[in-house]
């Protein structure tokens, strides 16, 4: 399929991120390697990161692998950072306590079904590679905040892999006593250490 950038999106250390719009008129995400990065197989490392990871249900749906240009094409998340979401004025006012557990349990399902195939995402700390979707059921009209996790690039598969990805996230939601991500969770659901 061909795609026709319409803005960057992100500029990392080794990749950009575009928005496109493919030949089918819908809008994805394309990841590039950068000229001057040393990093030269991005489309096989997130591509078949990616691939795995969706297999069990995890991450944007990966929609091709070109090993020849080094990109990779993913659906489009119109997401917010999940840094950002628990930041923002947003999540202090409205985020209930209910939307936050939910929000929390089902980026923990994501997690173990990473871990039941021995992938290891290995950048989870920090939340920026989490974004945060906003649904709403069509007809319940309830809101649902939805965990996507992104940028497979540095993910690895190990046979006896001891990394789990909910370690790698579980200091920073929960025991970080001065950490603001910790603090906020907390209060948000009534927890103490």
């Amino acid at each position: 399929m061909q795609f026709k950038k319409i803005t960057q999106l992100a500029k990392g250390w080794s990749s950009y991120i575009w928005l496109v719009r493919g030949e089918d008129g819908k809008e994805y995400a394309l990841k590039e390697v950068r000229e001057k990065s040393p990093r030269k197989n991005l489309a096989e490392r997130e591509g078949e990161m990616g691939l795995l990871a969706n297999k069990v249900g995890v991450g944007p749906r990966v929609v091709e692998v070109n090993y020849e240009k080094n990109f990779v094409v993913r659906e489009f998340v119109n997401g917010k950072n999940f840094l950002n979401w628990i930041s923002s004025e947003e999540f202090d006012k409205s985020v209930t306590p209910q939307e936050l557990y939910e929000f929390i349990k089902e980026l923990y399902r994501a997690l173990l079904a990473l871990d039941s195939i021995s992938l290891s995402h290995n950048q989870l700390e920090g939340g920026k590679n989490i974004l945060v979707e906003e649904k709403v059921d069509a007809l319940s009209k309830k809101r649902k905040f939805v965990p996507v996790i992104i940028d497979f690039e540095k993910a690895s598969v190990k046979e006896n892999n001891h990394t789990r990805n909910i370690g790698q996230i579980e200091s920073m939601f929960f025991y970080n006593p001065h950490g603001m991500i910790a603090k906020k969770i907390r209060a948000k659901l009534s927890l103490t250490l």
